[in-house]
């Protein structure tokens, strides 16, 4: 893996994040609000968090999209995440 590419461990929390923030926006979206406008200021404090910039999360997925295996894995560690997730918070409301 090139050094300048995130790692799987991080695209994956990245990518669960970007994903929550994206839900939240849907859910808070209004009439006088765009949606894209909210993804893009979600999207900037997600990758604020991380210390990353817009441009290096970018050049990472592009990378991990560019070869289907490398994919595969980010999106499967993504989706494992996400069950994991998932049993959490059903566990937290037992």
């Amino acid at each position: 893996m090139p050094k300048d590419i995130l790692p799987v461990d991080k695209m994956k929390l990245i990518i669960w994040d970007l994903t929550q923030a994206g839900n939240y926006a849907t859910y808070l979206k209004d009439k006088d609000t765009s949606i894209k406008r909210l993804n893009t200021m979600y999207m900037g404090e997600v990758l604020k968090i991380y210390h990353i910039s817009q441009d290096d999360f970018f050049k990472s997925f592009k990378y991990y999209q560019s070869d289907p295996s490398l994919n595969k894995i980010l999106f499967d560690s993504v989706s494992a995440y996400a069950q994991r997730q998932r049993s959490v918070m059903y566990k937290m409301h037992q």
